[in-house]
């Protein structure tokens, strides 16, 4: 299969900003990896000013990303080898979502993408046309907001306490509990692995769902090897931004106690269209020799830097330096996660340049048994 050197410049794009974000997860307790307001001590106004910019043009952008090119990897596979080689490889996908989800990290989006593709591909949705699948993709879209719908009349109407700022006390409490027993940890990865299926099932599948059909739609009507004119670029970047911003103003009057970068059902439309804004730029700049030496390298072994984020991440917060868990500011976290984007973009200059294939790509293709290529 001929690869599009502008999906894998996307990819690597979206796998090396997802970092920006998952930092927070790895380095704070689950409830407060999306907010603001973590300790009693306060926040300072660069962490206040960075936490708007992340909103701004970070937070969901660049899931969004991935999400919109797995479901771009699916067709892709399933027109050149078949439903059946597809289904074995989400298959695997699960299973090495539940291993990273519940051994290592409870962040793990690899299990609810796999559960998504596969019924995407059972339902038969990959062999529909551009525009049939934009329509569904739409409907979906629309279906996965009800679930942030309510939590926003709820939070209006029952006047809802902001998650309070952790403690001296608790903050050693979660610095001890990860740094302690395994076996504790796996317990907990379960539990809230249970907490995201009910999430999956009312919500996230079908805002999943709809952004791989989105892609699909994309793809089969040839967006990918135009994007969007330089106008409607701009114009699809702007609006999320208006859009973010709002959520920014509410954030600062509700004093961010309620993680509304994350709840708030119009921020997933600006999520989408700040997304097909990158995406845009970097198609109509595909041909660039910075991208292809360094973010399509990345692209092509997104799987393997997806993991070992989370295998060093975890081995810093919770093996080497357990006393920074839950205790360094948002300057000094995005500053070691640019620091990670920045090892693993010569990581993969110097694997491809004695290597064809990630070694989890590798694993991951050899384990679904990946057929000849069909006529």
């Amino acid at each position: 299969m001929q690869r599009l050197p502008q999906l894998d410049i996307i990819r690597g794009f979206a796998v090396l900003g997802i970092l920006l974000m998952n930092i927070f997860a790895f380095a704070y307790p689950i409830d407060y990896s999306h907010g603001l307001v973590w300790h009693e001590a306060g926040v300072s106004l660069l962490d206040t000013s960075l936490y708007n910019l992340q909103t701004l043009l970070i937070s969901g952008r660049f899931l969004t990303l991935f999400n919109l090119l797995f479901g771009v990897s699916m067709v892709l596979i399933f027109q050149q080898y078949g439903a059946a080689y597809l289904q074995r490889r989400l298959h695997w996908l699960c299973l090495f979502g539940v291993l990273h989800g519940i051994l290592l990290w409870s962040g793990d989006i690899l299990l609810w993408y796999a559960l998504a593709g596969l019924i995407v591909l059972k339902r038969g949705y990959l062999q529909l046309e551009s525009g049939a699948l934009w329509r569904k993709g739409v409907r979906f879209f629309a279906y996965g907001l009800v679930l942030p719908l309510l939590y926003i009349v709820y939070l209006w109407f029952a006047q809802a306490e902001p998650l309070l700022p952790l403690t001296a006390e608790m903050v050693v409490a979660e610095q001890q509990f990860w740094a302690g027993p395994y076996l504790e940890q796996v317990i907990q990865n379960v539990i809230y692995a249970t907490f995201m299926l009910i999430a999956f099932v009312l919500s996230f599948y079908w805002l999943m769902a709809a952004l791989m059909l989105f892609g699909v739609s994309l793809y089969k009507s040839g967006w990918f090897e135009t994007g969007y004119n330089m106008a409607t670029t701009k114009m699809l970047f702007w609006l999320a931004f208006a859009i973010s911003s709002v959520t920014v103003l509410s954030d600062h009057v509700t004093g961010y106690g309620y993680d509304l970068n994350t709840a708030l059902p119009w921020e997933q439309v600006a999520m989408l269209l700040m997304a097909l804004s990158f995406a845009s730029i970097l198609i109509n700049r595909r041909e660039n020799s910075w991208l292809k030496r360094w973010l399509a390298p990345c692209g092509r072994m997104a799987f393997t830097l997806y993991i070992s984020q989370t295998l060093l991440m975890v081995l810093l917060f919770r093996v080497i330096r357990p006393d920074w868990f839950a205790s360094l500011d948002r300057a000094v976290l995005l500053a070691i996660a640019i620091g990670m984007i920045a090892l693993q973009l010569l990581f993969c200059r110097w694997y491809f340049s004695h290597f064809n294939q990630g070694p989890l790509e590798w694993c991951w293709r050899t384990l679904s048994k990946k057929p000849a290529i069909t006529d």
